[in-house]
């Protein structure tokens, strides 16, 4: 996890959770502006992989990809509550999308082990720069003078 320019702006320096979740598990979530927990083939909610909840301020992308090859984001959101809201699939989460197109990133430090989960908190610092880097001024951490 890093310094989030989310964080930053708003209350000051806290940690902030970059979760990556799989484009064929997000079905609606643009249109919604949501961000729902995803369910196994049996339909219980599949939370095995998450090492900790997702919160207010967390940075949320949708991605595309394979541990093989490279990592497509095509998303990024805001968590905007820690409190789900009604929702028919599930556990969601309202997000502003405040980024949509397609960033492909390739040439990684670290095998992307994690990258065919449907959700899975992002640790790699090299990802978490190039989502940092997709968001809006207003999400941004100052420039040093």
């Amino acid at each position: 996890m890093v310094v989030s320019p989310v964080h930053h702006a708003k209350k000051g320096k806290a940690m902030t959770a970059f979760f990556g979740i799989e484009e064929r598990e997000t079905q609606g979530f643009l249109e919604k502006n949501i961000v729902c927990y995803p369910h196994s083939p049996d339909g219980k909610l599949d939370l095995h992989s998450i090492v900790s909840s997702i919160r207010n301020a967390d940075l949320v992308f949708i991605k595309h990809c394979t541990p093989e090859s490279s990592l497509h984001i095509k998303a990024v959101g805001v968590v905007q509550s820690d409190y789900p809201i009604e929702n028919n699939p599930g556990i969601c989460l309202p997000v502003e999308w405040v980024w949509q197109g397609e960033k492909i990133l390739e040439n990684f430090d670290e095998v992307l082990s994690l990258c065919g989960d449907a959700l899975y908190e992002e640790h790699n610092i090299s990802v978490q720069r190039e989502i940092i880097d997709l968001l809006p001024e207003k999400y941004q951490l100052p420039q040093a003078l």
